[in-house]
């Protein structure tokens, strides 16, 4: 925006004083920018950098340029532009080509190059858009934001009959993509598509258009463009082979398991005879996906490490773009109990993403680093992630996630006896899924909902539902859920007085634990399941050591819960108090108000005495309010770290440092960081 002429004309004139030499390098300077290096001036405006320096060290004195490091800059953005809008636009126009031209004879960056070329060109310069092409295209590895605003500007140069402008398009449409601009990456490729396109052209586009689709949750609408395009003209096998192992996350979505594990082999077959290792570790991460859905843990693991060495053998490293590989390790890491190691390879991937400019995935690393925290008991610091996941999914567009992290969100809300927020998050993933496809593991939806049914009285709709999810996990070869929706529909079937349906689901449990042996949480999942069908107290004190074993306290609690119920159902009073004891410890070291209410009334119609009853639940406000990291975020934010430094430090996304400040400022009814460090220096002199 141009300033207003009246205060331009003040500011010149208090510039007016220096000597002409001196506003002469200022005018060349104002082209380069509000911060510039010597060299770049002394370059541009083809006189040396020791002229320069005297010219400008009146500047400097009257304080209108300043030394910034290795740059010079105007103090105040309005000065640089004062002085670049007394220039004409005719003279702006030239003295920028004038710059890119000397820029490029000197070897500068291309990016430098091509903003001055594009700034001094008119529509169907070729100069400057092999310019902004070739910027964009160096750009692209670390920031492919801003390869898709240079590609813009390219395309917009371009010659609209330029038999390469439609490639560019598609090669910003990718950029978009990656950069999470999901829904104008799809706008691009259906306009690009509306079109008589090159097929090769047309190929690309429509495979980015597919994932795209894909990204938004519209799963069966991405795929049906994969598929056109594998079947289209004019698509190598490489291209076909990329399409593939997109085309195989799609299907085992939808639930085809079968057709998922056939497309990623063929896709894997024809990225390795096409010799590229990006594409073959995408098909072969697809398979692992394959494998960790039908609970064979071990090879998925194996599989998901083979996708990562094949991306790693890459020069180009392009495998890296596709933060699939470590999230998909990350994820299986947690269905084997392996949450620390979990967590160091989700935290890697998501500071790769941040690193490499890649934002479409972001959501999925914090979805998951939510879960990882949900399991290890750390339900404060899930919630902060939960958080950043949703907004994340907002800013981008990603709704493939989505619902699997609504669903968290709503269960942490139900288990703390929150229920209006667990409804509004359970209504918010149906109507995802009314919107758009399944996605993975989307039926935590509706283990969520019938979990909000019976919480609300409903209990035999409640069975239905969650038997409903049950029976498509059967279909469909969804083993991995059998252990997470089991325990919650034995209950259910037994409440219910359907003991066949309740053996039925602890036999197909008990089934996945033995086929991944050394799992805690499986095992803890199948003893729970027999137990509960037999009204055995043996098998669920069994699956209170399986759970003891493992880092998940939450399910130890419940399976403490069960076995003391069992025991007091069979009149062993004395054997049913100190695991119904030991569940509510648990509950209330958790947060998790309404297990724990429970659990506490299970004692009370027994008649057993808590004794002394453990600390308190922490107070919703003051500072006694704040959790450990809450605690490590203010000490941080004292000592004067910015977010993205914090979050360094806390190894989370500045995202979550930014919630977890949200969060403290609302606790402590205070507005910014100053007044917080202020209250940090109170409480450490007091």
């Amino acid at each position: 925006m141009s300033l207003p002429p009246t205060l331009r004309l003040t500011i010149l004139r208090r510039l007016s004083f220096l000597p002409e030499n001196t506003l002469r390098a200022l005018r060349a300077a104002s082209v380069l920018g509000s911060s510039f290096p010597l060299t770049e001036l002394a370059t541009t405006s083809g006189r040396s950098a020791l002229e320069l320096s005297s010219d400008l060290a009146e500047a400097i004195r009257a304080r209108v340029l300043e030394d910034d490091g290795g740059h010079l800059r105007f103090r105040h953005d309005l000065l640089r532009e004062a002085v670049y809008e007394d220039l004409p636009a005719s003279v702006r126009v030239a003295l920028h080509r004038e710059a890119g031209q000397r820029l490029a004879r000197s070897g500068a960056p291309a990016v430098a190059v091509a903003e001055h070329l594009a700034r001094g060109a008119e529509p169907g310069d070729a100069d400057a858009v092999a310019w902004l092409t070739r910027a964009a295209r160096e750009a692209a590895p670390r920031s492919p934001a801003v390869a898709a605003q240079l590609l813009g500007r390219a395309i917009g140069l371009a010659d609209p009959v330029a038999p390469d402008r439609d490639a560019l398009g598609v090669e910003r449409a990718e950029a978009l993509l990656l950069a999470g601009g999901i829904a104008e990456a799809e706008a691009t490729c259906r306009s690009l598509l509306d079109r008589d396109l090159d097929p090769s052209v047309e190929g690309l586009a429509r495979l980015y258009l597919g994932r795209a689709v894909v990204a938004q949750g519209r799963v069966a609408d991405g795929l049906a463009e994969l598929r056109r395009m594998q079947d289209g003209p004019g698509v190598t096998s490489g291209e076909r082979a990329v399409a593939g192992g997109w085309a195989s996350i799609a299907r085992l979505s939808l639930g085809d398991l079968d057709g998922a594990a056939a497309t990623a082999e063929l896709a894997r077959d024809e990225a390795v005879a096409a010799g590229s290792h990006p594409t073959a570790s995408v098909a072969v991460t697809a398979l692992g996906l394959v494998k960790e859905i039908r609970a064979e843990l071990a090879e998925a693991l194996r599989l998901v490490d083979e996708g990562m060495r094949l991306a790693g053998l890459d020069p180009r490293r392009e495998g890296y773009r596709y933060p699939l590989l470590v999230g998909t390790r990350g994820h299986i890491l947690i269905e084997l109990d392996r949450l620390e190691e979990a967590r160091s390879a989700l935290d890697a991937g998501r500071r790769s993403c941040e690193r490499h400019g890649v934002r479409w995935a972001l959501p999925s690393f914090q979805e998951w680093l939510a879960v990882e925290r949900f399991f290890a008991g750390e339900w404060d610091d899930a919630l902060a992630e939960l958080t950043a996941a949703l907004e994340l999914a907002t800013e981008t567009g990603e709704h493939y996630s989505l619902v699997h992290t609504l669903s968290v969100r709503s269960l942490l809300a139900l288990h703390r006896g929150e229920l209006r927020a667990a409804e509004e998050a359970a209504a918010r993933a149906a109507r995802e899924l009314t919107a758009g496809s399944p996605r993975y593991r989307s039926h935590w939806a509706t283990w969520v909902q019938a979990l909000l049914l019976e919480a609300g009285g409903a209990a035999p709709e409640a069975l239905a539902t969650l038997g409903g999810a049950w029976d498509w996990c059967q279909r469909s070869g969804f083993a991995l859920e059998y252990p997470v929706l089991g325990p919650d529909l034995v209950r259910l079937a037994l409440a219910a007085g359907d003991r066949g349906r309740a053996e039925q689901v602890a036999a197909a449990v008990d089934e996945v634990a033995a086929g991944n042996p050394g799992v805690p949480w499986m095992a803890g999942a199948a003893l729970r399941c027999r137990g509960l069908a037999e009204g055995d107290p043996k098998p669920l004190c069994a699956a209170v050591d399986a759970y003891a074993g493992g880092p998940r306290p939450f399910e130890l609690a419940l399976a403490a819960e069960d076995a003391g119920a069992a025991f007091a159902g069979h009149g062993e009073v004395a054997l049913a108090a100190p695991l119904l004891r030991r569940a509510l410890a648990i509950y209330e070291g958790l947060g998790a108000a309404r297990p724990a209410a429970r659990a506490e009334a299970t004692l009370r119609d027994l008649g057993i005495r808590r004794g002394r009853r453990g600390a308190r639940r922490r107070p919703r406000l003051g500072w006694e309010s704040l959790t450990g990291t809450e605690r490590r975020v203010v000490d941080l934010v004292a000592e004067g770290l910015t977010n993205p430094q914090i979050g360094e430090r806390l190894f989370v996304s500045r995202r979550t440092v930014q919630t977890h400040l949200a969060h403290v400022f609302a606790k402590l009814d205070i507005s910014s960081r100053a007044q917080l460090a202020a209250e940090v220096a109170r409480r450490r002199r007091g």
